[in-house]
């Protein structure tokens, strides 16, 4: 979706107890005016973390945020890259953009060369979000297209991203999905994806337990506007976020024993743009800040009032935060 809201702010790094939040503050990645934003991380399972952002910005650490690397992607300095997904020295970049700015790239070699994998040839076209099995098997979601939700799939490590024939046909209103965060489409286990979408009558969350064989709607009562809908879920626990930007509504909904429950708690303003969780913890951030629940999301309380756009966290209970001005914060969480 090509509408997103702009913010400002300082992110700092803290570490939370299982009672409370520690009163130490660390700044990891001090921002700077005019930087570029960042809406997109992803942790590699070797331990370096990826972000990405607009005006073609890409960054690596590999001592756990003490420092940062610029990554060059060549010719793709106006892009915006809004998903990001890392494994061993393999990277995947999405660029979201009108047109043959929606673009898909790849590394082999740790982000040191890049080949640019898939282009969208149609100029009504907008990609959002993907999300990847393993380092072979990915999807893709995008705006609706003749009538479509647009999804692309590849089997072969993106040498061909082919265009799925049997997607769910797209509700009225232009249905397509928020490039907030990269949490638009995410993958569970060997076979499962959630993709979540918006803008239309009725905001959907799709889902495939068969790598997009097959799909099952699930439609949820998220505002239904042209900035409204479902922008980040979490299969692993079952979570829905969204909400609307304009004017700002802010609604979230997570599955408890086979049906959906709202979440009416949450201490932000405006749509949730990414959450993620870790055991019973689950952050959610947006520019108004960012939220903790650390029981399944009964209770919540805010972490902080700076704008965040994504949250991602390790297996480990590791959580990191990024938003405007490039800045970057890390929260650690401990099991209870």
């Amino acid at each position: 979706m090509k509408s997103l809201l702009l913010g400002s702010a300082l992110l700092f790094a803290s570490s939370l107890t299982s009672n409370a939040i520690a009163n130490s503050l660390e700044a990891m990645r001090h921002g700077i005016e005019n930087a570029p934003r960042l809406q997109a991380l992803s942790i590699n399972p070797n331990g370096d973390i990826w972000a990405s952002g607009v005006k073609g910005h890409v960054l690596v650490s590999s001592d756990d945020g003490k420092t940062w690397q610029l990554k060059v992607v060549p010719d793709a300095q106006e892009l915006q890259f809004r998903d990001i997904w890392a494994s061993g020295q393999t990277i995947y970049l999405l660029a979201a953009g009108d047109g043959s700015n929606s673009r898909l790239y790849k590394s082999i070699d740790n982000g040191q060369t890049w080949l640019n994998q898939y282009t969208m040839a149609n100029p009504k076209g907008f990609i959002n979000c993907f999300d990847f099995w393993d380092k072979d098997n990915g999807i893709v979601i995008g705006d609706t297209i003749d009538n479509q939700v647009f999804m692309l799939k590849t089997s072969d490590g993106g040498a061909h991203w082919q265009r799925l024939k049997d997607a769910p046909q797209a509700n009225d209103g232009g249905e397509g999905g928020f490039s907030a965060s990269g949490s638009c489409a995410r993958v569970d286990g060997n076979q499962q994806a959630w993709l979540t979408t918006g803008a239309t009558s009725t905001a959907r969350l799709l889902r495939t337990n068969d790598r997009g064989a097959t799909w099952s709607s699930t439609p949820l009562p998220f505002p239904n506007s042209s900035t409204g809908g479902i922008f980040s879920a979490i299969p692993k626990s079952g979570f829905a976020f969204g909400g609307q930007m304009k004017p700002a509504i802010i609604t979230g909904f997570y599955r408890n024993a086979g049906h959906w429950q709202a979440i009416n708690n949450i201490p932000l303003t405006g749509a949730i743009y990414g959450s993620d969780s870790f055991n019973k913890n689950v952050i959610v951030v947006n520019p108004d800040g960012a939220a903790l629940s650390k029981d399944n999301g009964i209770t919540w309380q805010r972490i902080s009032s700076d704008p965040y756009w994504v949250v991602e966290m390790s297996d480990s209970g590791q959580a990191w935060l990024a938003g405007p001005y490039g800045r970057i914060s890390r929260i650690n969480l401990m099991p209870d």
